[in-house]
């Protein structure tokens, strides 16, 4: 489909126009409702970052990102607006750049067509997904590799049919973990999908909990080659999905603004200011000092919506509390990755709030 990013900006506000009133209680829902995902896919939402070869719209993260400002107005519902996003996500981080030819031209089609969702899975009970911490693991048999472990928190886990699964694959000279990542199937023997219990948000997106038990995946599902995936493929996705993220929380702020204006003018306004300067920082700065700004003021809007949320208890439509309350989880989410970053910088985020 040939459209420009303001023709995909208005199929997306569209779609998500719809789905709110198609599915008023969505928010709530443990998943996405088939004939919605259907549609998503039958207008090109789920192919935007696969190149056209592959079936889909070729758009680089940065033109997706005000689809997903215009689709997560239109639906007030991050968990919908979560899910698609992170299917185009990983279509791009994963594909594009780790990915061979073969593995391409096998996945991205039918990723583009809605039939497929991939999933990444790093994290691990207990550890997170701090490099030092992380125990599942890849063993050499014949021409492949069995996995065994735990993985947990796996975004998309619950409609996922391929899951990129990072294990360590062996130790450096000095006895650093050195890892892998592998395509495995939904399907494959010994991998066992478990519905999440540590996520209790963000709704209709699901999370899952993955048990590896001798699971072979063949050396020809192995991602990017040879070379450790740690730093280029886990620790820069923060960043990949920060800008991606903080667009999609820009349009669901401008929608809470908007349900706040006949309630409380003032903290509407606020809001709005607000987000008129996080889209600057995205189109004028869009480096990840700039995405880093971003999140500083959408913290700041995050701090101003909790108050007149307890200022004004249920006087919002219960699709915009349950908006406010993800954007409130997702603050805190974010808060843990900007103190991070101002910590290698000698600072605290206290020091700009």
């Amino acid at each position: 489909m040939a459209h420009s990013a303001e023709q995909w900006a208005d199929v997306a506000k569209g779609i998500g126009r719809a789905a709110r009133g198609a599915y008023p209680r969505l928010f709530e829902a443990d998943s996405i409702p088939p004939e919605l995902w259907t549609e998503m896919a039958d207008a090109g939402l789920l192919g935007l970052a696969t190149p056209a070869e592959f079936g889909g719209a070729g758009l680089t993260t940065a033109e997706i990102g005000p689809i997903a400002r215009a689709f997560a107005y239109g639906a007030g519902v991050q968990g919908l607006v979560t899910t698609w996003q992170s299917h185009n996500l990983l279509s791009d981080w994963i594909f594009s750049r780790f990915a061979t030819p073969d593995q391409q031209a096998k996945w991205r089609p039918e990723i583009a067509a809605g039939r497929v969702s991939c999933a990444f899975a790093v994290s691990e009970p207990g550890a997170g997904a701090h490099p030092k911490r992380l125990s599942a693991s890849a063993a050499p048999d014949g021409d492949g590799f069995r996995l065994n472990g735990q993985k947990a928190y796996v975004t998309n886990g619950p409609i996922a049919a391929v899951f990129a699964i990072v294990v360590v694959a062996d130790m450096d000279a000095g006895g650093r973990k050195r890892f892998a990542s592998f395509l495995v199937p939904r399907d494959a023997p010994g991998l066992t999908v478990h519905a999440s219990e540590h996520v209790n948000f963000l709704k209709p997106c699901g999370h899952a909990s993955l048990t590896l038990e001798n699971v072979f995946v063949p050396a020809t599902d192995r991602l990017g080659g040879d070379d450790d995936i740690y730093p280029t493929m886990v620790a820069p996705l923060r960043d990949h999905e920060d800008s991606a993220g903080a667009w999609a929380r820009l349009g669901a702020y401008e929608r809470l603004a908007a349900a706040f204006k006949p309630i409380d003018p003032v903290t509407a306004g606020g809001l709005a200011a607000r987000m008129r300067a996080v889209e600057r920082l995205l189109i004028d700065d869009p480096t990840d000092a700039g995405t880093l700004s971003a999140r500083i003021v959408l913290e700041d809007a995050r701090r101003a919506m909790e108050a007149a949320v307890a200022a004004h208890p249920n006087q919002l439509g219960d699709a915009d509390a349950a908006l406010a309350h993800d954007l409130a989880k997702l603050g805190d989410v974010a808060r843990y990755a900007i103190d991070a970053r101002f910590r290698r910088l000698g600072l605290s985020l206290e020091d700009c709030a």
